[in-house]
């Protein structure tokens, strides 16, 4: 069940999970160097501790960040 996770919208994991009564955590990773992310997160891994399930999460959009020049 945790492989069909990957790649879906956080948004549908996140109730799926609190119905199995398991704790959870989860961390939202963002692009190195002059990149900005926005829209949904999907999880893109997954690690199942005997205690608990590890997310990481993915923003789907990245642009190059746009400097501000005066």
């Amino acid at each position: 069940m945790i492989q069909t996770w990957l790649g879906r919208s956080w948004n549908e994991v996140q109730p799926e999970i609190e119905n199995l009564g398991k704790p959870y955590a989860f961390q939202i990773t963002h692009p190195h160097g002059r990149m900005e992310s926005w829209g949904n997160c999907r999880v893109v891994r997954i690690r199942e501790v005997a205690d608990r399930v590890d997310f990481i999460l993915a923003h789907e959009n990245f642009s190059q960040r746009q400097s501000l020049t005066p």
